[in-house]
């Protein structure tokens, strides 16, 4: 169901109320359950991993009866400095080993296609992210698409997505590849169309690739979905100009969705660092913050967008097969160095080492080593911290996990954001308004925060502003708490998708 823009205006404009439901904002979405800082990935003991991967060769046993194929590519040609996702170099002159790694992916593809528990349930989508994709040579992508026809079910009609980079995504024979398999998703970075704030966070395509990747979809009759990252909350980002960014990214290019994401500055991580070495600028004020995501969601749906999730505009008011796994709706199958998948009540995480993941494969045809139970409650755990991204939470869904001793603590959590005014309950279902949507990532700490660990913790703390520093203009400095997250990097692994 769409949520409608509400009146008044709630931190844009002479008369915006500021509510604040939240004694302080939570700058970061979770886009991972269990959370990268919520469980001893390493604790796992081997023969119960074993005996996870094993029961795949059960068919039954599922709660949900579709699945998207996830792969991922960890190669990028250079490193932005907000990435915190597992990525490689470009290994440069050397395409053999992208041949290899795809070699590798069609293996391990493979290895679950044979496996009777994916053979009973139902494609959805597949979908192909990083890193970036399109660094891989045209034979590579060529390779996996016509073995991903060969061996998945409904390949022709299902929900087929192509992540890339602009500058290597328009190289010649790219997108004519794409079409001709079918992919129907192209999803990039563009990222912010401030070519000073651009370079200031390392992206080195330009606006020339940008251009090039429409132009060609316009001129091969390309109707796949264009789909595009961009920013806000940036160094030296202005309201006003991330306003005439966001009118110009709609005018100029029109693409079908538009992911719009919070930057995330954790702890000494590149970005972070070059804020607090003075080599680029502080972000605006929380405020500022606040009313970037309002400007977003009243724009984007006055100009015909659907906010199909808490940070996704579309043109189109269904949700994609995409969308609906990653909020916990569906199962996902995790193919490649570093990617995460979940079966039955089951998460994994592959090696984030190339060499590893494909030693791994060699040995036994899959590569994770963690693949776990994280129960019933656990599954519950991932729909709830999923919901405010997914918006809508059934009634029915949540009474599957009513015997369970944590469906109590849900629903007081619950009632807390309906007093908080982020949610509204209907007869059959709870929805998340427009306020919710711009304190999404502290509606989902809630449902996350009884799982946290130590580092989880400390990493929560970092990435939540409270109240009385709204106006700030520097909201990043040096505390003995960044110095801890900095001492013990190890400890705190990067997100991985």
């Amino acid at each position: 169901m769409e949520v409608k823009p509400a009146a008044p205006r709630l931190y844009t404009g002479e008369h915006a109320t500021r509510p604040l439901p939240f004694p302080g904002i939570v700058t970061a979405s979770h886009y991972v359950m269990p959370n990268f800082a919520t469980m001893d990935w390493h604790q796992v003991e081997p023969g119960e991993v074993e005996a996870n991967i094993a029961s795949l060769a059960d068919p039954g046993g599922n709660l949900n009866d579709e699945l998207m194929l996830y792969i991922h590519v960890p190669y990028c040609k250079s490193f932005c400095h907000y990435c915190n996702f597992n990525r490689y170099h470009y290994p440069k002159q050397d395409e053999d080993r992208l041949e290899r790694y795809t070699d590798y992916l069609i293996k391990e593809i493979d290895w679950y296609m044979r496996q009777p528990y994916v053979q009973a349930r139902t494609f959805s989508a597949i979908y192909v992210g990083g890193g970036s994709p399109s660094t891989l040579p045209l034979g590579a992508v060529d390779r996996l698409s016509t073995h991903l026809r060969k061996v998945v079910p409904g390949y022709d009609t299902i929900e087929k997505s192509f992540t890339g980079e602009p500058r290597t995504l328009r190289r010649p024979g790219m997108m004519e590849l794409l079409q001709g398999h079918g992919w129907n998703r192209i999803t990039f970075g563009i990222e912010t169309l401030n070519p000073t704030i651009h370079r200031k966070i390392g992206r080195l395509d330009t606006r020339e690739d940008v251009d090039s990747v429409f132009d060609q979809m316009r001129t091969l009759n390309f109707d796949a979905e264009s789909c595009v990252d961009i920013m806000y909350d940036l160094p030296g980002q202005t309201l006003d100009g991330f306003v005439d960014e966001l009118t110009e990214l709609v005018t100029a290019y029109s693409p079908s969705e538009i992911d719009a994401f919070s930057t995330i500055y954790l702890p000494y991580r590149p970005l972070h660092k070059l804020i607090m070495d003075g080599r680029v600028e502080q972000p605006g004020t929380a405020w500022q913050l606040m009313a970037m995501r309002e400007h977003l969601y009243d724009y984007l749906l006055s100009q015909g967008y659907h906010n199909t999730l808490a940070e996704t505009y579309s043109k189109s008011p269904v949700r994609s097969q995409y969308q609906t796994a990653h909020c916990a709706r569906q199962d996902i199958i995790a193919v490649g160095c570093a990617a995460r998948g979940n079966v039955k009540d089951m998460v994994s995480i592959n090696p984030d080492k190339v060499d590893d993941w494909q030693r791994n494969i060699d040995e036994r045809g899959v590569s994770t080593e963690t693949m776990q139970s994280i129960g019933r409650g656990g599954v519950l755990d991932r729909i709830m911290v999923m919901f405010p991204r997914y918006k809508e939470l059934t009634k029915d869904l949540l009474d599957q996990f009513a015997d369970l001793p944590d469906h109590e603590r849900v629903l007081g959590v619950l009632r807390e954001h309906i007093e908080a005014g982020v949610v509204e309950e209907e007869a059959d279902r709870y929805l998340v308004n427009k306020l919710g949507v711009l304190w999404h990532g502290n509606l989902q700490t809630d449902y996350l925060r009884h799982t946290l660990n130590t580092n989880g913790e400390q990493i929560m703390a970092h990435l939540t502003e409270v109240s009385n520093n709204f106006d700030n203009e520097n909201r990043f400095a040096v505390t003995p708490q960044t110095v801890y997250i900095k001492e013990h990097d190890a400890e705190f692994p990067r997100l991985m998708k």
